[in-house]
């Protein structure tokens, strides 16, 4: 991820990113991140990593899906909306927001243009998974199912006891 050595040099590349991604950027906030008023369309534009660090996504949701994102590190900690991060080479879920307002999607297709040797998302685990997902949960892999998921935030409830 790229480094900044001022607010002003940041504020004008994540204006340049916003512009190019077009989504609107309502606040620049102190630790080199965004909060974005509405919907954040990264879908399939061939990234590795997010082009700037986001904060928070309110009236919206944020799609990362069909990229080549191997760490979520720069997704948004807070979306009101859905979060789709499948069809990407995640293996954790490390960095992935807290609260999701809506669903969170991160499973992989199969289709018939791909390779069907190609393993999108292929977790090894779910820490770091959201805290709060409002909607439905979406994973079809060995962690396929929303009980998983429950039974993942009790572990981790109970460890930090």
């Amino acid at each position: 991820m790229k480094t900044f050595e001022s607010m002003n040099e940041f504020c004008a590349y994540a204006s340049v990113i916003a512009k190019r991604y077009k989504f609107f950027i309502s606040k620049y906030n102190e630790d080199y991140s965004v909060d974005i008023n509405g919907f954040v369309n990264l879908f399939n534009k061939d990234l590795t990593e997010f082009p700037i660090r986001f904060n928070n996504i309110v009236g919206g949701s944020f799609d990362c899906s069909r990229n080549k994102l191997t760490s979520l590190e720069g997704a948004p900690k807070y979306i009101e909306g859905d979060f789709w991060c499948n069809e990407n080479q995640l293996i954790s879920l490390l960095d992935a927001p807290k609260y999701i307002g809506g669903n969170f999607y991160c499973h992989h297709y199969i289709d018939d243009f791909k390779d069907s040797k190609n393993n999108y998302n292929p977790l090894v685990s779910l820490k770091g998974a959201p805290e709060v997902i409002k909607g439905h949960w979406f994973i079809l892999d060995k962690y396929n199912s929303y009980p998983e998921y429950l039974k993942y935030l009790l572990v981790k409830k109970i460890e930090a006891l």
